[in-house]
């Protein structure tokens, strides 16, 4: 079964090159013509790619590979800048100083046409063919009646889509980040979302222009990214207009405010179309297209996922269930589940878009789903639940004062590729839930997260590794030196002078290691630490961060005893049976 991420999409913004990919597939069109007889002889490098292409662009029905409409990476010798075109699709796409664009934005472009209904997806065969809804786009003139009516139909057809347009109905104004946050998976990799509070923090300490710039134009999540995509095309289709919103700022006295010029506004039109969402005045309800490769992402266990999210959709399709019948439903099915994972599993449903009515306690999904269909391989595989989602089960019906967002970070506690937001996600549980002070620096020569709570101090040095975090020497060697310059607070040490951040008045200090889990021998490290700076510190999973927060939070622990937790130069656990 080749790995497809259809039903997200970033990175893919125009509607004339939208256009102009659905067209590859209408024999004899235009843009058919122009890349037969043009841009495949002249861009396509390997000639039997070549012949092949064009054969496939000249049948009467065309259905292509998907791998040779997107075509390959950077091949070994190249560049992504000089690298040669190997696909249909990056031949149709301009790129800004070549005549096509890399495997990336092909990618992401077939991905939007895929998961808006326009091309349909054959995974047995792993090919890509026009539908009917496709073909109606194709031939629409530009700017008519006819390719508005299209436009509306597949767009609304987008659960995101409706998501972000409800959003925007109910809350009036939003930034990016404030429609981030309310997109997609709880607490799950994949959909990250940078808090708002940090950027505005961010703003306010920067004191040149450009700065400021950088900082809107590098931070984001993943959750970030869908938004700005979708409120492209919504723009563009004149549902949403982009008007930059003031957020009242920090660090500079009363008054002062900082701007986010990427939050978005529904247009009158926009309103209007908002009603086909939920089928009021008289305005046809539009079937959802739900793909089984949307409902999880970056997660180890995601064929897993998506089938629970698949069954959980198709039986609250049919009738209302209460969250103990969906777990018998589920039950039947081969899945055992608690209910804690059922309703934030139809939280995140509603956060995906779909129309998801509470009555009393029973819950249904009032939309008419299509697309959704269980890959024929697993008839005959059945995708097995990983030891991360198991704990994140066990947290779920553990984490009653604390969001489960915050389940987040067992997932990044793994995942090697997202340090930042493994950083930011701590810094955000500890500060925002918690409300301790300090925060995250996570810089060159900087600790991380530092965190205090009036005269106690952490340094927090957050590894995320797959198979576990075994503290080498030079990260223990890292963690002495940030003690050191802490104790002596020379700028002729560190320039940076990252420990302002802590309270003058903050006297007694730990350190700890944050990773998903400790292996090998991380407590040498810890006692070596602690013998060379004479401080104490320790080391704690993500899981084990989410069950003290627990307790903070809910009164059970007392933050000196946060604290003392960090006084055995071991690893903080609490049992998980």
């Amino acid at each position: 079964m080749a790995e497809r991420t259809f039903g997200w999409v970033q990175e893919a913004y125009t509607l004339d090159n939208l256009k102009n990919v659905v067209s590859v597939f209408v024999p004899d069109s235009r843009i058919n013509r122009l890349l037969k007889t043009d841009k495949i002889p002249r861009l396509i490098p390997d000639e039997d790619k070549r012949e092949e292409f064009i054969r496939e662009l000249d049948q009467e029905e065309i259905r292509i590979p998907y791998t040779h409409l997107k075509g390959k990476g950077t091949p070994k010798g190249y560049t992504r800048s000089n690298a040669p075109c190997s696909g249909i699709i990056q031949a149709v796409l301009p790129g800004q100083r070549k005549e096509y664009q890399s495997d990336w934005p092909a990618d992401s472009f077939l991905r939007w046409a895929v998961s808006i209904g326009f091309l349909d997806y054959d995974r047995a065969a792993d090919e890509c063919s026009l539908s009917a809804l496709g073909m109606q786009y194709a031939e629409a003139v530009e700017g008519s009646k006819e390719e508005e009516e299209v436009l509306k139909t597949a767009l609304l057809s987008y659960p995101p889509v409706c998501r972000v347009l409800s959003l925007l109905m109910k809350e009036g104004h939003m930034t990016k980040f404030e429609i981030g946050a309310k997109l997609g998976f709880i607490g799950e990799a994949g959909f990250t979302s940078i808090p708002q509070s940090m950027i505005v923090e961010g703003l306010s300490a920067a004191e040149e222009k450009e700065e400021k710039t950088k900082l809107l134009q590098d931070t984001e999540g993943t959750s970030d990214k869908y938004v700005r995509t979708i409120c492209s095309w919504l723009i563009s289709v004149g549902w949403v207009k982009k008007i930059p919103k003031q957020i009242p700022g920090v660090c500079r006295g009363q008054g002062s405010t900082e701007v986010i010029p990427q939050s978005y506004q529904l247009t009158l039109k926009g309103r209007t179309i908002c009603n086909h969402i939920t089928g009021v005045s008289r305005c046809r309800k539009i079937p959802k297209r739900v793909m089984w490769d949307m409902l999880a992402t970056k997660a180890a266990d995601r064929e897993y996922l998506r089938n629970r999210r698949t069954h959980i959709i198709q039986c609250l399709e049919k009738s209302a269930l209460t969250p103990l019948q969906i777990q018998e439903y589920l039950k039947q099915k081969g899945l055992e589940e608690e209910t804690e994972t059922i309703l934030d599993d139809l939280k995140s449903l509603e956060n995906i878009g779909l129309q998801v009515q509470k009555t009393r306690d029973s819950y249904r999904i009032t939309d008419e789903i299509t697309g959704l269909l269980f890959p024929e391989i697993l008839q005959s595989f059945l995708p097995v639940k990983s030891e991360v989602s198991i704990l994140k089960d066990y947290l779920r019906s553990h984490l009653t004062h604390i969001d489960h967002k915050y389940l987040i970070l067992v997932d990044l506690g793994y995942d090697g590729t997202s340090d930042r937001d493994y950083e930011i996600q701590t810094a955000q549980l500890l500060t925002a839930e918690l409300s301790f002070l300090g925060g995250r620096l996570g810089d060159t020569r900087k600790p991380d997260v530092c965190i205090y709570y009036e005269d106690n101090g952490l340094i927090i040095d957050n590894k995320a590794y797959g198979k576990g975090y075994s503290l080498p020497m030079k990260q223990a060697d890292e963690m002495y030196r940030y003690i050191e310059e802490n104790k002596e607070r020379s700028e002729l040490l560190n320039p940076n002078c990252w420990w302002k951040i802590f309270h003058r008045d903050v006297k007694t200090f730990h350190f700890a290691f944050l990773s998903g889990e400790f292996t090998g021998g991380f407590r040498d490290r810890l006692n070596h630490i602690s013998m060379r700076s004479g401080l104490r510190g320790a080391a704690v999973s993500s899981a084990n961060l989410l069950i003290m927060a627990e307790k903070l939070k809910s009164g059970i622990m007392g933050y000196e005893e946060f604290f003392r937790s960090f006084d055995t130069n071991d690893e903080i656990s609490f049992s998980h049976e």
